[in-house]
């Protein structure tokens, strides 16, 4: 693979499928949250047809902490990355994010962004967050 230099981005980059990746800062309170969307930010902007939107609850969409009547003692970001073509049409399902609480978990979804959202086991299990139960109920 031959890497190039994105003018978006100080440094190399690599191929990139478009994405929008959705951030919800409803209830996050973690203590290193802005330093992970700030991470996230910057891996956003080295994508060149990567899109970074921050919104209130994603509540349809996530089980987060801040939805659940006792709240356990991890606290992060919550996100969903829908992979999407360049005139931002989903072409392929959403993947479920977070809690995302330190500079490792950004990391790992900065690369994973980067690679371009590959389903090849590169996204640690442990930062893939659970639908709401509303949303699996009907699988029953």
């Amino acid at each position: 693979m031959t890497r190039r230099t994105n003018p978006r981005n100080r440094g190399p980059s690599t191929p990139s499928r478009p994405f929008t990746l959705v951030v919800c800062r409803a209830g996050c309170d973690a203590p290193q949250a802005a330093a992970v969307l700030e991470r996230l930010r910057d891996a956003v902007r080295s994508c060149p047809h990567g899109v970074l939107v921050t919104t209130g609850c994603l509540g349809g969409i996530l089980q987060c902490d801040a939805l659940t009547p006792h709240r356990s003692s991890v606290r992060g970001i919550f996100a969903v990355v829908q992979p999407c073509d360049t005139r931002r049409r989903p072409t392929g399902r959403p993947t479920r994010l977070g809690p995302l609480t330190d500079h490792t978990d950004a990391t790992a979804v900065s690369r994973w962004l980067r690679a371009g959202l590959p389903d090849d086991g590169s996204l640690p299990r442990r930062l893939l967050a659970s639908p709401p139960a509303r949303a699996v109920a009907g699988l029953n």
